[in-house]
């Protein structure tokens, strides 16, 4: 046998079908609690910047509200974040 090495005679080692996604599960839809805890984050992230550049340009001289803010953000995201693992966990 003569085998040549040209582009169309090379022996293909990849797969040629996808393998099925396994689904996400969760009690509720896991791409509605991602979408909702992203859609959360992102406000509360707004919020801050704008908080911050209003505290850099003295609109705002309260230095103990900037502190709030982010915290409050924090636990917003951790809360966003810790519902959606344990909804994707406990789902059917």
């Amino acid at each position: 046998m003569d085998h040549q090495n040209t582009p169309d005679n090379k022996p293909s080692f990849t797969p040629e079908f996808d393998l099925p996604k396994p689904k996400a599960k969760g009690f509720i839809n896991p791409r509605v609690v991602k979408t909702i805890s992203f859609t959360i984050v992102s406000i509360s992230l707004l919020i801050c910047t704008v908080l911050s550049i209003l505290a850099i340009w003295d609109f705002i001289v309260q230095d103990d509200l900037m502190w709030r803010a982010f915290s409050t953000m924090l636990v917003v995201a951790l809360a966003s974040w810790t519902f959606s693992a344990i909804n994707e966990r406990f789902g059917d």
